[in-house]
């Protein structure tokens, strides 16, 4: 079903001119494209087929997610993009963008979240359940069960910056500041913050200034654990553990 659906989506995108795209199935096919098929579990019964594009090779993939009312897009769960290439000799090769990851310590490579060596350099990937074991043991360490986070705003003579605060069930608290001053503190931002916290990976959140972050805070996600390393006086965030699967509790979680 997923490469019929692949079959039909490269006869729908759109060109100059063109008005029409007409599909002669001569085998018959009984499926309906009006009812996509998910290759994955469902996950809570609010969760609905949503269309998200990637952004390397325009591929339309269809992954469980959340919607408006109008249908616009606030969350989706997909990992990788379903795209495949296929060269002149009929070899054809998965498109590797990944929309959830988690990056190597050693050669910053982008892994499936669930990986346990990394795909480019196989050097092996830290389990969260071992790094949050040893950061429980550790006395300069903080572990908090994050439950939300808080973002504010401002600006000082070295620019605009934004405050993060990630908070656990009992109130205990940490932050972490970005300043979104030049080029490289923007970039730095994205990818340190906007990619792992975004709801919707691979669909821009459009911002200019700090503000325009504040009013899509709904499009941003908390993560499941924080480990922050005291420095000096104060707490500096170490680790941030998002899609987690394991032994400890997560916040609001019964076990």
């Amino acid at each position: 079903m997923s490469l019929y659906q692949q079959i039909v989506g490269r006869g729908l995108r759109l060109a100059p001119g063109k008005t029409d795209c007409l599909i002669l199935d001569y085998a018959g096919n009984p499926h309906d494209l009006y009812a996509p098929e998910v290759g994955t579990p469902k996950g809570k019964s609010d969760n609905v087929p949503v269309q998200v594009f990637c952004p390397a090779c325009g591929f339309a993939n269809t992954f469980w997610g959340k919607t408006t009312a109008d249908g616009t897009l606030i969350e989706h769960f997909g990992r990788r993009c379903q795209g495949w290439f296929e060269d002149d000799e009929g070899h054809r090769e998965q498109c590797d963008f990944r929309f959830r990851f988690k990056n190597c310590p050693q050669c910053n490579a982008e892994n499936d979240i669930a990986a346990r060596r990394c795909r480019e350099c196989d050097t092996i990937l830290v389990d969260p359940d071992d790094m949050l074991k040893a950061a429980l043991k550790l006395k300069d360490a903080l572990v908090l069960r994050c439950s939300g986070m808080d973002l504010q705003h401002g600006a000082d003579d070295k620019g605009a910056w934004l405050k993060i605060t990630y908070y656990d069930e009992d109130g205990a608290d940490v932050s972490e500041r970005f300043r979104l001053h030049t080029p490289a503190q923007r970039t730095a931002f994205e990818q340190l913050f906007i990619r792992p916290h975004t709801r919707t990976p691979g669909v821009p959140l459009r911002w200019i200034t700090p503000a325009d972050i504040l009013a899509q805070q709904a499009l941003l996600r908390h993560p499941d654990f924080v480990v922050a390393r005291m420095k000096g006086q104060y707490w500096q965030v170490r680790e941030k553990v998002f899609d987690y699967q394991g032994r400890f509790r997560r916040a609001n979680e019964l076990r």
